[in-house]
């Protein structure tokens, strides 16, 4: 969400706010794929199929687009936020090579062994940290790539 409760659409396509038109594109293609409710059976796949569309028609008209990030714009009221929770546990996320290589341009979403889901952000890369929360605790994953050869 962006200022005001409004939708951030760079979100729901996962790109950045300097993200050109035919990146706007590649993302909005892939999302839509990926949540077509004939193509899914997950259950908020529809929702985010609609919100991916209502992007995607704000963010490919430059006018639209102009305007949204008018709107979107961060207030100057500063925001007051509670002191960071103490890292918890810190674990290693081995990628392999394939997933490594998902991950460089795709969101890659894995299931922990409680069925949680993890999402490692595109651009994710070998001794990044992700930092995800367990209940009140905060665990961080430093990701390390599998050596395949061994």
């Amino acid at each position: 969400m962006t200022g005001g409760g409004q939708v951030d659409y760079y979100a729901v396509l996962g790109v950045p706010r300097d993200a050109s038109v035919p990146d706007i594109r590649r993302a909005y293609r892939r999302v839509v794929r990926q949540h077509h409710p004939d193509l899914t059976g997950d259950p908020d796949g529809s929702e985010r199929f609609v919100a991916a569309v209502r992007a995607y028609e704000v963010l490919n008209d430059p006018a639209a687009r102009a305007r949204y990030d008018k709107q979107s714009e961060p207030h100057s009221t500063p925001i007051r936020r509670s002191p960071a929770p103490a890292v918890g546990r810190r674990g290693v996320l081995e990628l392999t090579a394939l997933e490594a290589a998902y991950a460089a341009r795709f969101p890659l979403t894995l299931t922990d062994g409680h069925s949680r889901r993890i999402v490692v952000p595109a651009g994710t890369r070998n001794g990044d940290e992700l930092m995800l929360r367990d209940g009140n605790r905060l665990m961080v994953l430093q990701v390390r790539l599998k050596n395949d050869l061994t």
